[in-house]
């Protein structure tokens, strides 16, 4: 063997030598993390490979109902479609092949760029896109996943999610509200019922070392029902609708509420949205608007959003007007400072403190009453009220009535407008003068409304409110919003009183337009000038209730600032004509009965007569004779007025007060006593003090007056005949 030759061999042993050894090394490390870490690195890899697939389950949403159980707010189970790519690559080329069409034709994605995340970096030995979490697709249907799934792709998860919609649109808007980024509305105020508990999808070993997929199902959120009723807030979208084309404001609104309880039934306004794109306007299909639209900076575009989004029913205000002006008759009725019927002077134009000031009628109304001050809507009239009311007591109605502070309705953003408003060491004549009539302080339309309705229900300020349960997947109540006292403004004779007097606003004053034949309701109109006067800037408004004996329906019209004013043409009273009409249909409300039809029914019922301007004597007579009690206000011998109204039934043995006045040949003379229930001795006396005459008949010694006449309250001259009989 050459020397060469032995060198070479020397070499080749040395390297295998040091190979042997380099392996030795290596199987002892290969023993060693096997035997010593084995179990400690499994659970390493094993851990990694749960926590790539360890996803949370979003639970669904509560879902939003109406009173009659009709969606407005729903989620659904969708799926996100993501793609494993680590995974993916794995496999031989015609699956990946297989997955990669599948998912492009079904998803309708690129096929090229989804072939793009699994070519290899020749650089790294690894797919371009080295992810194990690729979404591909959000909020695919369950039909699209299990089309998927049945093919067998491999690299593809399908991670659980929850889909909201809002099936009715833009009805209702800013009630239900929005869940994106913010919440809105009802999504917002009532969030923690309506969110639920998310579950989990994860992998685990079990001892064997098997894979097993689990999944812990989320908790779904509680159903919200609400007070409102669909086909009533359909209504007044329409109405809203219909405002916003004819007059082009810059808001337009309607509110229906049960005056009783306070429940809202619909609440709608203009501009809107449609909550399942809150960020892309409605009107896009209009072409100046869409314009302008493109052109707005960012700001410029939120600032629109939010303006839409904002619920103008509660968190704008505006100087009431003339619908404020029932306060403050029902104020000084409350405390005794007016006759219900006495009568004021309205020349046009009055002076306060050196300030003119004219009524809307700038020719003047004349001699007037309280009645049809308010139907005519007399501005000279309740300057008279306020005046003879001072400040105190009326800022003190002002307040108890709810103007200036939160109505506190369960929705978000309600203001209280209290900075708006005057406080009482601030109130002047002139400022008095013009609060009388709803000028020179701001309210929101939910305090409005909640006010008029205390005007009608007996004088109840009830909490206005928008959902009346919250109940759980069983249907047991989670939570329940009640009828809410928040205090008494005034009693229920005053609430009578106004709740008749404002029949008269819709049959003969400043809202017949709205009047609906055969059918008789009541309510207010209202037009103020807002911010600086002599700006052109107006709201025109409408509150109107029905039935008006018992009302159950109370209805508020808005047109806030129309783009251009006309008094007398930019009215709120189609808006209202539309609501009320529809309402009578949609709750099959029989039309109003005949004043004439004055009959009495066989089940104890009295249908009450029409008494204005008749003799006391003979209205009093035919009470007698339907069995009906009442009390003369007043005196004289002219009937100015009734309450309850004309066409109220009323059980036989209810009490009617009957508002009297002098007439021109009354003289001076004397009001009749009444005696019945009196024995001889007593009603004798009674009628002598009087300066009468007594006529006895009937049983005098044993019995009691049980009939007199003239009857009690008649105003007669002195030494007048009156027969007392006794029973």
């Amino acid at each position: 063997m050459g020397k060469k030759r032995r060198i070479m061999v020397k070499r080749l042993t040395v390297i295998l030598l040091l190979l042997l050894l380099a392996f030795t090394v290596l199987l002892g490390r290969v023993v060693y993390f096997k035997y010593v870490h084995g179990e400690e690195y499994e659970t390493v890899a094993k851990t990694q490979q749960v926590n790539r697939y360890d996803t949370i389950i979003s639970p669904n949403r509560g879902t939003i109902v109406d009173r009659n159980k009709y969606a407005l707010a729903v989620s659904t189970t969708v799926y996100n479609i993501v793609l494993d790519v680590r995974v993916l690559v794995e496999f031989e080329m015609e699956e990946q092949e297989k997955t990669l069409n599948a998912l492009s034709q079904v998803l309708e994605l690129d096929y090229q760029t989804l072939k793009g995340y699994t070519v290899i970096d020749p650089a790294t030995n690894k797919p371009v896109l080295d992810t194990n979490w690729k979404v591909l697709k959000k909020g695919v249907t369950k039909e699209v996943k299990e089309q998927l799934e049945s093919q067998g792709l491999k690299g593809v998860v399908y991670e659980k999610d929850t889909q909201r919609s809002y099936p009715t649109g833009k009805t209702a808007a800013q009630t239900i509200g929005f869940t994106r980024n913010v919440r809105w509305g009802i999504e917002n105020y009532y969030n923690k019922y309506m969110e639920g508990t998310p579950g989990r999808s994860f992998i685990t070993y079990d001892v064997t070392g098997d894979i097993n997929a689990l999944e812990m199902d989320a908790q779904d959120g509680y159903t919200v029902v609400t007070t409102l009723d669909y086909i009533i807030q359909q209504y007044a979208e329409t109405a809203v609708s219909e405002a916003m084309e004819a007059y082009n404001p810059e808001n337009a609104a309607v509110m229906v509420m049960d005056p009783d309880t306070g429940e809202v039934l619909a609440m709608a306004q203009g501009p809107t949205f449609d909550p399942n794109n809150p960020a892309d306007p409605i009107y896009m299909d209009n072409e100046e608007f869409a314009e302008s639209w493109e052109i707005k900076s960012d700001d410029e575009k939120y600032e629109y959003l939010n303006s839409v989004w904002k619920n103008f029913n509660i968190a704008s205000t505006f100087e009431p007007g003339s619908i404020f002006k029932p306060v403050t008759v029902a104020a000084a009725i409350e405390e005794g400072i007016i006759d219900p019927y006495s009568t004021y002077y309205c020349g046009g134009i009055t002076e306060v403190a050196g300030t003119p000031i004219q009524c809307h009628l700038r020719s003047g109304h004349g001699t007037i009453d309280v009645e049809n001050a308010l139907a005519e809507s007399c501005n000279m009239a309740m300057i008279t009220i306020a005046q003879k009311m001072g400040s105190s007591i009326f800022y003190k109605y002002q307040k108890e009535f709810g103007f200036g502070e939160y109505t506190n309705i369960d929705l978000p953003g309600e203001v209280s407008a209290e900075y708006l408003m005057y406080t009482e060491d601030r109130i002047n004549a002139t400022e008095l003068a013009t609060m009388s009539f709803g000028q020179s302080f701001n309210c929101t339309p939910i305090q409005a409304l909640t006010a008029f309705s205390a005007l009608i229900n007996g004088g109840k300020l009830m909490r206005p409110y928008v959902v009346s349960q919250i109940v759980d997947e069983a249907g047991a109540i989670v939570l329940e919003n009640k009828p809410e006292l928040v205090r008494k403004v005034i009693s229920q004779e005053t609430s009578d009183i106004l709740k008749e007097f404002l029949v008269t606003t819709i049959e003969t004053g400043t809202g017949k337009k709205a009047k609906i034949e055969g059918y008789t309701f009541a309510g207010k109109t209202g037009t103020a000038e807002q911010g600086v006067r002599g700006s052109g800037e107006h709201t025109v408004s409408f509150i109107g209730y029905l039935p008006v004996d018992d009302p159950e329906y109370i209805v508020m019209t808005v047109i806030h600032k129309p783009e251009v004013y006309a008094d007398g043409v930019t009215t709120a009273a189609p808006m209202m004509k539309s609501m009320m009409e529809n309402i009578i249909k949609y709750k099959s409300i029989e039309p109003s009965k005949n004043k004439d039809d004055d009959t009495s029914s066989s089940d104890g019922k009295v249908m009450v007569g029409d008494y204005k301007d008749a003799s006391l004597f003979n209205t009093l007579y035919e009470l007698d004779s339907k069995g009906l009690e009442y009390e003369v206000v007043g005196t004289g011998n002219v009937v100015t007025g009734q309450v309850p109204a004309a066409g109220t039934e009323v059980d036989k043995g209810s009490k009617l007060l009957i508002y009297v006045k002098r007439s021109e040949t009354d003289g001076e003379g004397i009001k009749v006593p009444d005696v019945r229930g009196l024995d001889y001795d007593r009603a004798v006396k009674s009628i002598s003090d009087a300066g009468l005459f007594a006529v006895i008949t009937g049983d005098e010694e044993n019995g009691v007056v049980k009939s007199q006449q003239p009857t009690y309250g008649l105003f007669v001259e002195k030494g007048t005949e009156v027969k007392l009989n006794f029973e």
